[in-house]
């Protein structure tokens, strides 16, 4: 049996519902109040999307009956998506709030479960039924809440935020939470942040101070997981969760029922960090620093553990002192001390500029796993690292080198206290969501494996060649050395030559742009060679000592035909081959084509494809239309700013941005957004 749900829906269609009647309510600006200019200004993006059976779906076999919930869960439903922001504008004030909303619908429920387990192996199975249920408690939950609210003053040298902001420190080694919509990511703090900044002639002076709680998204809409937090009084009106009830069977046709209390799936972080910049415009010096303070139940949970004499009791004891033991350093630690020092020099003479930062970590209050009989605690050591990142541009007439460099050592990423490995009221979906992006130096679309950043020495050489005015070649070459790569646990960074991976990554390619600047046609080819020392597994083969290898070819294309018509296509084509997870090389890859009238419409065919043993279909094909009024004179124009019709296919596929890699399910089925300006 599929359910609908209807008050969170209503709760829904009122917000949109109150900024589409607005009737001619745009951006206003409400001159005369107190001898200033009060601007309001509300947008909305609203998307509905209904899954078909997107076919990730194995055989299954009734002598072994496992099916994976993941693979039934995500067909044949639908979900609304709903972001509403709105923001005024006062004096020297901004007041602003963004309420996230989703409702579900034709979602399976527990009798859906039954039934679908009888209909796949023609009999009940109280296991398999569990497992569904299980996957289905934190997923598909209707919800609405206040995502991010902020008070901001800005004047002058003062800057100051009580609410949601984003901050980065340095290039994001000691500090970073930003939004990053493509993998899904709109991490803030919330909490307050003072900025003062001033300027003489030829010195610049700027600090900053800021703390409070860590506020990621709670709705994965790839996926429809809900992350629920431990009840912070900082975050009201944010999804709860609740205990979960099961059946089991102690005999032939006698069953219990059993509960399990429900337990957050986050633990809120909290930080202090602050940044100082000071020196002359011909270099600059910064110092930044940032201490992660997490919720620290292990103590109280391992006593309260050790006391209890029944199921029951050690259910309570999970519940009231929730504690996440996870293998990643940085979630095994309660307390993370991040700091840098870095110097700037902007351009040079116009022929050289650089930055370099140095930046040490400290992990302490290890997470407690016994009590030893002196009372003394067994936890996990206190973990020290360090990283050095740098880069440097040299300019002469049309040549352009940068040059970038990275040498990290036990130096983690400040990852969100998710539960990973819970099935009931885990999150595992979450995993991406980290408090501070190491650079990478590499190119943004570079697939990673394993946690290769935590230590990891090597850099990268690019040159450009701007050949004419509208012509640029250019070609890089990387070199990197790993020790967490093939190990993640390798958090000692052991150097044997079972741990290590040497990795040669190269690319070249052209950006040529018309006279007019109404046609551009950019590509590069590539490749990426990773190998072991030491002989690795590999999938129904001998040993080899190749950990990776991708050539590939990756283009954007645009033709200007006449008038306001254009043709484009953009698109990567990857041969990949990694004996660890298969057995022969496959390709994959994706390419869309368009035909545009500019600026209103655009109309787009895709193909995506790929040849992985035991993975099917191979093609997936999908049509995109897109259109943008472009005014806001009329109301209907401000309600449909930008609608975009997708219908059709895409694969199940890892995509990075910015150093950032998720996996996205496969999705066959329509999507429809509205995007209202007002």
């Amino acid at each position: 049996m599929r359910t609908t749900v209807f008050r969170a829906g209503l709760s829904v269609l009122a917000a949109a519902g109150c900024a589409a009647l607005s009737g001619e309510a745009q951006a206003v600006d409400v001159p005369g109040v107190g001898d200033e200019t009060l601007t309001i200004d509300v947008s909305n993006t609203s998307e509905l999307r209904y899954h078909f059976d997107n076919r990730n779906t194995a055989p299954i076999d009734p002598a072994s009956p496992r099916l994976e919930p993941n693979q039934y869960l995500d067909d044949n439903y639908g979900e609304w998506l709903n972001r509403l922001y709105l923001r005024t504008y006062y004096w020297k004030l901004s007041l602003g709030v963004r309420l996230d909303s989703v409702v579900y619908f034709n979602t399976l429920d527990r009798q859906g479960a039954q039934d679908l387990v009888v209909d796949e192996l023609g009999y009940g199975n109280l296991d398999l039924e569990n497992r569904f249920n299980r996957d289905l408690h934190t997923r598909y939950t209707s919800l609405m809440y206040p995502a991010k609210l902020w008070l901001g003053f800005k004047h002058k040298w003062i800057e100051a935020t009580v609410g949601d902001f984003y901050e980065q420190l340095g290039r994001g080694l000691v500090f970073s939470v930003r939004k990053i919509d493509e993998v899904g990511i709109d991490t803030t703090v919330r909490g307050g942040k003072l900025k003062l900044r001033k300027k003489w002639e030829n010195f610049r002076l700027e600090g900053a101070v800021f703390g409070g709680q860590l506020n990621p998204l709670r709705i994965d809409f790839p996926t429809g997981r809900i992350l629920h937090g431990s009840g912070s009084p900082m975050f009201f009106a944010f999804p709860e969760v609740n205990d979960f009830d099961y059946w089991e069977s102690t005999g032939t046709n006698e069953f219990v029922a059993g509960r399990e209390l429900a337990r957050p799936s986050l633990l809120e972080d909290n930080v202090l960090g602050g940044s100082l910049t000071l020196g002359p415009k011909q270099i600059q010096a910064g110092l930044n620093g940032a201490v992660l303070f997490r919720q620290s139940n292990s103590e109280d949970l391992v006593r309260c553990l050790d006391g209890a004499t029944s199921p029951e009791a050690r259910g309570i004891c999970n519940a009231d002192f929730p504690s996440f033991g996870e293998p990643d350093a940085s979630r095994s630690h309660d307390q993370i001390r991040n700091f840098s020092g870095s110097v700037r020099m902007p351009t040079v003479a116009g022929v050289f500029d650089a930055y370099v930062e140095v930046a040490g970590q400290q992990q302490t209050h290890g997470r407690v796993s016994a009590i030893n009989s002196d009372d003394s605690l067994q936890a996990v050591d206190d973990l020290w690292g360090y990283a050095v990142y740098g880069d440097a541009h040299f300019y002469a007439g049309p040549l352009t080198l940068t040059l970038e460099g990275k040498h990290y050592r036990q130096f983690f990423p400040l990852a969100a206290n998710i539960n990973l490995s819970d099935p009931t009221f885990g999150a595992l979906e979450y995993n991406t969501i980290n408090y501070s992006l190491p650079p990478t130096t590499e190119a943004n679309y570079v697939e990673q494996f394993g946690a290769p950043d935590v230590c990891i020495s090597g850099g990268r050489g690019r040159l450009d060649a701007k050949i004419a005015e509208k012509l640029n070649l250019y070609g890089w070459v990387g070199r990197y050395v790993s020790f967490t790569e093939i190990d993640t646990t390798n958090n000692e960074c052991d150097s044997a030559d079972s741990n290590r991976t040497d990795t040669w990554d190269t690319a070249a390619g052209t950006e040529i742009d018309s006279a007019d600047g109404k046609s551009q046609y950019w590509a590069w080819v590539g490749a990426r060679l990773a190998d072991s020392p030491a002989p690795v597994p590999a999938i129904g083969a001998a040993e080899s000592t190749i950990f990776y290898r991708e050539g590939y070819v990756r283009y954007d294309l645009s033709q200007h035909l006449a008038g306001a018509f254009s043709v484009s296509a953009v698109g990567n084509h990857r041969k990949r081959h990694m004996p660890g997870e298969a057995p022969e090389p496959w390709y994959e890859g994706e390419n869309l084509v368009a035909l545009n009238y500019n600026p209103h419409f655009s109309f787009v065919f895709g193909h995506e494809y790929q040849t992985r043993e035991g993975i099917d279909p191979a093609h997936y094909f999908n049509g995109f239309i897109q259109y943008r009024s472009m005014s806001d004179e009329e109301w209907y124009e401000q309600l449909a700013d930008t609608v975009r019709l997708f219908v059709g296919q895409r694969r199940a596929a890892v995509r990075c941005v910015a150093g950032i890699c998720r996996k996205y399910p496969a999705f066959e089925g329509a999507k429809l957004e509205l995007v209202s300006r007002f």
